[in-house]
């Protein structure tokens, strides 16, 4: 009896689905473009680095300025989206890739020397991307060598 009763209410709310077809809804927005590269290639080559003493604490960097093309679109993203950068890893070779910062990079010297430099990057209000490396070891003898970054900005 329970399954009979069950067959009719189902078989009754499915046939409560049948009716006329409503109107068609309002075409909606196209919808937009949420990231833009401002630039693919951010070459930046060792004698570029700029040593930066901090206090003991020395690091290299490099200043990137925004295009004036780009540059309200950056203070958009600046206060409301996000500024990604990205290292490239064997730059314009079959073997290219790439990886978000900040990126660390073990290296070793003929010495058998280990240390770690990491490479990230900071945005300022003004326009500007600072690329910047730090060591493990602090040792700022040896430059970082040349290298390839790109900025991505969500907004």
């Amino acid at each position: 009896m329970k399954n009979l009763l069950a067959i009719f209410l189902m078989a009754l709310l499915f046939a409560s689905c049948e009716g006329p077809m409503g109107p068609p809804g309002k075409d909606g927005d196209d919808g937009s473009k949420t990231y833009w590269i401002f630039d693919k290639d951010i070459p930046v080559e060792s004698g570029d680095w700029e040593l930066v003493d901090n206090g003991g604490e020395p690091f290299y960097m490099f200043q990137y300025r925004i295009s004036d093309e780009d540059f309200d679109l950056y203070q958009d993203a600046y206060k409301e989206g996000l500024i990604t950068c990205y290292m490239y890893l064997d730059f314009n070779t079959s073997k290219e890739a790439q990886t978000a910062l900040p990126n660390p990079v073990n290296r070793i010297d003929k010495e058998n020397n280990i240390w770690t430099e990491t490479y990230a990057a900071e945005y300022t209000k003004d326009g500007f991307i600072i690329f910047k490396v730090t060591f493990s070891d602090f040792f700022t003898d040896q430059r970082p060598p040349e290298t390839h970054f790109k900025a991505v900005i969500t907004y």
